[in-house]
């Protein structure tokens, strides 16, 4: 049985949730589902939202909602020492 477009955007929410470090309470799922169906109350009542699009607008209203843990990214590069190639023939 296909999922609706709802049950993909909530179980999507969760999914990146969980995966950020956030646990699953009544409450955290409660906020979920308040956001998509918001989004989906925004969403045109005579054409049924493009799923890219309404997953794209409630990935960006996340961090209003939830306190999202900044993201854990590698250095960019390693620290940086002086060093010396010695051309002064030391």
């Amino acid at each position: 049985m296909a999922r609706t477009l709802a049950e993909e955007a909530v179980s999507r929410v969760m999914q990146y949730l969980v995966s950020a470090g956030i646990s699953p309470t009544p409450d955290v799922m409660r906020e979920a589902l308040q956001l998509v169906s918001e989004v989906l109350a925004e969403a045109s009542p005579v054409v049924a939202p493009d799923s890219t699009a309404l997953i794209a607008q409630i990935m960006d209203r996340l961090p209003e909602r939830f306190s999202l843990p900044d993201p854990l990214l590698p250095p960019v590069s390693p620290p940086l020492e002086r060093g010396s190639i010695r051309y002064g023939g030391e």
